[in-house]
Parts: structure tokens; sequence; C-alpha cells
């Protein structure tokens, strides 16, 4: 198996266990996936890591990964079942992501999610 291709595993690996803190708010663990930069703008705007604990569940539909040395990004459309406060909720959204790679382990550097109209 090509570096590229071990690498777009690990970086599509590392996202998706990234989610997955949103769902526990495992701050210390999402902390840990990204860079000192990381930034996360959705609806034009720069969010915080602070949030409401929610329990969701994603699928993941990849377009396009790309490595290039120490940088890496991925497109793709997530749509998620988001339960809140007792209400469920169906989200759509068109993602970017860019990854750094540091001391050899790939980092989360920016998460830019758009909604898609329903």
């Amino acid at each position: 198996m090509s570096q590229t291709t071990k690498d777009s595993i690990a970086v599509i690996k590392l996202l998706k266990n990234d989610y997955t803190t949103m769902q526990t708010i495992d701050f210390e663990k999402h902390k840990s996936n990204c860079t000192s930069n990381y930034l996360l703008i959705e609806n034009g705007e720069v969010l915080t890591l602070e949030g409401e604990k929610v329990y969701r569940t994603d699928d993941f539909d990849f377009r396009y990964v790309k490595i290039d040395g120490n940088t890496a990004y991925t497109v793709y459309n997530l749509k998620s079942i988001i339960t809140e406060d007792g209400q469920t909720k169906n989200k759509n959204w068109n993602e970017t992501v860019v990854f750094k790679k540091i001391n050899g382990q790939w980092k989360i550097e920016l998460i830019h999610s758009t909604p898609v109209p329903q």
C-alpha cells in the first residue's frame, strides 16, 4: 500500500474518530486530535470547542482526499441525525477539512462546514 493511500486512510479515520468526541463532549481527546491553530467555521461563524452534549449519528460521503506532503484535505458530505433536548433533527452539510502532519501524526487544522439547503 502506498504512503499516500495510508495517509488517506489515516486522515479519514482521524476525522471519523474526532466526530465521536462531539457526542461524548471529550474536549481533551478533541484537542489532541487538532493542531494548536484549529478552527471550526460553521454557518459563517468561527466556533469554540464548548457546546452542549448531543446524541448524533453521522454518515460521511467522502468526495475527495488529497495528500501533499505534510498537508492533506478532504471534501465530503455529512448527514447527521442529532438529538438534543428531546428533539431529533436531520442535518446535512458539505464540509472541507485541512489536516497537518506534525511529528509523523495527522492533526485537524480546520473544518469548514456549509449547510446544504433542504
